[in-house]
């Protein structure tokens, strides 16, 4: 009971306030001027943070490493292999199988999503964006093509080989390498 008197006396002095206040008053030049600065304040780290798609080559390695990650954590998901491998420089597909030695390409099932991409199906987190491409791979220290490597996941997230895939920004010549070591993890150095 004493709950509710405290809120009927509460609500009477809120409706005298109310009704005390005059319609014609607005905002107060100080209210205003704190508004403005909390929002600059707000807004000064804000954009900083707003970086994406300002450089093909970070966001398109990340995007890949990301890829990696996930095929990795798939294969031990679904206690199937994933691997990913080239279709081109530039794009590359998932595919699942039953175990990474599977040598007939009937047998890998391919779990990527295609979206369209100026006006072209491609696989989604799974391409570079131009001008960035894949410039030089070595597969456990040997070189291979860019077009012929493969990465395959077991059902315990190793994966079987180390690889090194070097990808550069043809138009400004940046390069940035990522190494999948064969426990899975992915590393990236820094654009040089």
């Amino acid at each position: 009971m004493g709950q509710y008197k405290l809120s009927l006396v509460l609500y009477n002095r809120l409706i005298k306030y109310q009704q005390q206040m005059d319609s014609d008053e607005g905002f107060s030049l100080i209210e205003v001027i704190v508004v403005i600065a909390l929002t600059a304040f707000l807004a000064a780290f804000a954009v900083p943070a707003i970086t994406f798609g300002n450089n093909p080559l970070r966001d398109s390695s990340d995007r890949i490493a990301a890829s990696m990650k996930w095929a990795r954590a798939q294969a031990m998901a679904s206690t199937s292999a994933v691997r990913i491998r080239p279709i081109s420089n530039t794009e590359f597909v998932m595919e699942r199988a039953n175990r990474c030695t599977e040598a007939n390409n009937a047998n890998w099932t391919i779990i990527s999503d295609q979206v369209e991409r100026d006006g072209q199906l491609v696989y989604e987190d799974l391409s570079l964006d131009t001008p960035a491409q894949l410039t030089t791979v070595t597969e456990d220290g040997v070189a291979a093509t860019p077009t012929t490597w493969d990465i395959c996941f077991n059902t315990r997230g190793i994966a079987d080989k180390t690889l090194v895939l070097t990808m550069e920004d043809t138009g400004n010549s940046d390069q940035r390498t990522m190494t999948i070591f064969r426990g899975g993890t992915v590393d990236l150095t820094a654009i040089n």
